[in-house]
């Protein structure tokens, strides 16, 4: 195997933690075995070799990257030389961390939860340290070839993928940062921590726990996501109505190796700073299309004393959407808002059906709540506000537990919602179904009128799709549910996403709330933000990064 583990270092006082997955496992496998019974009831995952077609035809061969007269690097440019670069990186890596296996090539460049149509890398890099990273991009640069971030691997959108050959005949190089996994520096005074990009950051807060901090990294997407990739998307998770996304001002600088090889970090560790623009969201959500991240300064949240979990049912989406407007406007100390509609309750009971001890919920749109408070009295206090005002708006009296193991089997629901809803079709003997999970984002007084288009469109393709979706700040998911093997229900699905993405955008909302744009969402831009804006954007792309070797393809065309 050409991965290995990293060697222990030590950073101005502190043991370096390594806080990736062990080994060389897919951290999506992980997340499978742990949810395997989606598996063994015919929840059949994506494989390169077996992509529905879209049914958008396929482009003609150009490329995204210019040669010194202004026209297009392609794989015949003098320039670009795939074997020399090569050669050069074998001078200085060792062969355990210069991989060309199959295997290997193919997962790097494909997401089981992706849909996209996926190609594998030339070959993967491990690189231990930024020296190594500036070493690379450097060859890189020097011969045209392409470099494409891999962290956690948790990609919904083909983010890091290799080029598609349509567009960019190159070969190119995914550099797996899962070696580059510390913790460089941490102040429990400060409040903020600098970690390495294939720091986990479930592990980091398991580590922060491990030291007795008083404080977490509040920002918690999806299992095995790593910071390197949080950065790229911008993505943010159930947590965000209380603490935003990884675009707020939980990310206070940046290192990033740029396109030319140098080395910048984007502002001081300071919490506020006036001087100048902040580089630092420059590349926050650019999905390593700007530059290589190799740190990350994270801003720390104090751990609420106590939590406690309600959850309310309610006659429609909309009654709910109203609900949570007016709990948020009360100042009530809520972490998370999460609603999970009809369907997806139906899915999370039936999977639930055999265990005695789970809840069986109403079959109705419900909040389920988390709060937080500095004090029991505080908390009772708040909860029983929020009682109230879930009733105003047509609630079921609120299911409320403080206890930790109560809160748990309250909050189960929650937690497995995305493994119940895999679970949810009835099948046929050896019939197999897939997921197409999208989401999207919009100003918080329209989200339930997007759901209610969005219910309406699910309904007329004859589709099963449940919803959940992180409601106080306008974000919702569609778990949509299609045969395998069925090229029409797969295009039924496809305009349905489509349509989700324009109703939100005509409600003055996004493409995307935190799943990030890459392959499948660049469609959608130009009608969401302009050819102006866009054309911005490009002038940037083709600035700091001339050639085109940073992540091709991804977020923007760049001609």
């Amino acid at each position: 195997m050409s991965y290995i583990a990293a060697v222990a270092r030590t950073e101005r006082g502190f043991s370096s933690s390594t806080l990736a997955s062990p080994g060389g496992s897919n951290p999506l496998l992980v997340a499978l075995i742990s949810g395997g019974a989606a598996l063994a009831a015919g929840y059949l995952l994506f494989s390169p070799s077996s992509q529905p077609k879209h049914s958008a035809s396929a482009a003609e061969p150009t490329s995204s990257a210019t040669n010194d007269d202004g026209g297009p690097v392609t794989a015949s440019h003098p320039a670009y030389n795939f074997d020399a670069a090569i050669k050069e990186l074998q001078s200085f890596l060792p062969e355990d961390r210069l991989s060309f296996e199959e295997s290997e090539r193919e997962t790097h460049g494909h997401s089981s939860w992706s849909y996209h149509p996926s190609h594998p890398h030339a070959a993967v890099v491990y690189p231990i340290d930024v020296s190594e990273v500036v070493r690379i991009v450097k060859i890189a640069g020097k011969h045209k070839v392409p470099l494409v971030p891999y962290a956690g691997g948790t990609s919904l959108e083909a983010h890091y993928s290799a080029p598609d050959p349509h567009s960019d005949r190159r070969k190119s190089i995914s550099v797996d940062f899962n070696l580059m996994d510390k913790i460089l520096r941490y102040s429990e005074e400060d409040g903020d921590i600098t970690v390495q990009p294939g720091v986990r950051w479930e592990g980091l807060n398991e580590e922060l726990k491990n030291r007795g901090s008083k404080y977490f990294f509040p920002i918690d997407p999806g299992p095995s996501a790593a910071i390197g990739g949080m950065v790229a998307s911008g993505c943010s998770g159930t947590n965000a109505v209380r603490y935003g996304t990884m675009k707020g001002d939980y990310i206070l600088n940046l290192t990033v190796v740029l396109p030319s090889g140098e080395v910048i970090t984007t502002r001081s560790r300071a919490r506020k700073s006036s001087a100048g623009p902040d580089l630092t969201k420059l590349f926050l959500g650019s999905e390593g299309t700007l530059g290589l991240v190799v740190a990350a300064t994270l801003r720390l949240a104090p751990i609420p004393p106590c939590t406690s979990v309600g959850v309310s049912a309610f006659p429609s989406a909309s009654d709910a959407c109203s609900a949570a407007r007016d709990l948020l406007a009360h100042g009530i100390g809520v972490q998370c808002v999460e609603l999970l509609d009809d369907v997806m309750l139906a899915a999370v009971n039936k999977a639930n059906a055999a265990d005695t001890r789970a809840i069986k919920h109403v079959e109705q749109p419900s909040l389920f709540i988390r709060f937080a408070a500095s004090s029991d009295a505080a908390m009772r206090a708040d909860s029983q506000l929020a009682a109230r005002i879930l009733e105003k708006h047509g609630g079921s009296k609120m299911q409320f537990a403080m206890d930790k193991d109560e809160i748990e089997r309250l909050w189960h629901a929650r937690k497995v919602a995305l493994w119940s809803a895999l679970d949810y079709p009835e099948r046929k003997e050896g019939e197999k179904w897939r997921a197409w999970t999208t989401d999207v984002c919009v100003p918080v007084g329209q989200l339930s009128e997007l759901i209610r288009r969005v219910k309406d469109d699910i309904t007329q393709e004859n589709i099963l799709s449940p919803i959940v979706g992180h409601i106080g700040d306008g974000n919702f998911h569609g778990i949509i549910l299609f045969r395998d093997g069925d090229q029409e229900m797969f295009e039924r699905v496809e305009r349905l996403v489509h349509r989700m993405v324009h109703h939100a955008q005509d409600l003055d909302g996004t493409c995307t709330g935190e799943h990030g744009v890459g392959i499948g969402k660049k469609q959608f831009l130009e009608r969401e933000l302009g050819k102006g804006t866009l054309d911005l954007l490009r002038m940037l792309k083709r600035t700091l990064d001339p050639d085109s070797i940073m992540n091709p393809g991804k977020l923007i065309d760049v001609y």
